[in-house]
């Protein structure tokens, strides 16, 4: 049916926004060091090109969990076989799939991040107010 199908797009349209507002929002971090950082107006084409090859290689993982998550919409589909029979039962991944290796590590990884965000919940950074301060005078002045 057309909702069915429309809410699987918004669904994977949703966590690829979220990789994108995360990469902006914390970026690629390494300890403390923040790696390609996305700033406006000074972020450097090589930083571009690396956040937007995170984006790509997060479309497997979306495509995946999605065709788990929405096994009724999948069924029979190429990718609906490529993920459920080819990946699952590979000799490594097997073992991950029989004891539900990736659903922990989702789960572990959504509650330290609601942790993280429940204590550290507001964003105090200069460059996103600088950035909005930018853009209301760029309304007032209009773009041409």
């Amino acid at each position: 049916s057309l909702f069915g199908v429309l809410s699987v797009a918004l669904f994977s349209f949703y966590l690829h926004a979220c990789v994108i507002v995360g990469l902006f929002k914390v970026g690629v971090r390494f300890f403390c060091i923040t790696l390609h950082p996305m700033r406006y107006g000074k972020t450097l084409m090589n930083s571009f090109l690396f956040n937007s090859s995170v984006i790509v290689l997060c479309a497997i993982p979306v495509v995946q969990f999605c065709t788990y998550a929405f096994d009724g919409y999948a069924r029979y589909t190429t990718i609906s076989t490529l993920l459920g029979v080819q990946v699952k039962y590979l000799k490594f991944l097997s073992l991950f799939f029989s004891n539900n290796i990736f659903v922990y590590i989702l789960l572990v990884l959504a509650v330290l991040s609601s942790m993280y965000l429940t204590y550290y919940h507001r964003d105090t950074s200069a460059e996103a107010k600088q950035l909005k301060q930018k853009m209301s005078k760029m309304g007032k002045k209009g773009c041409c």
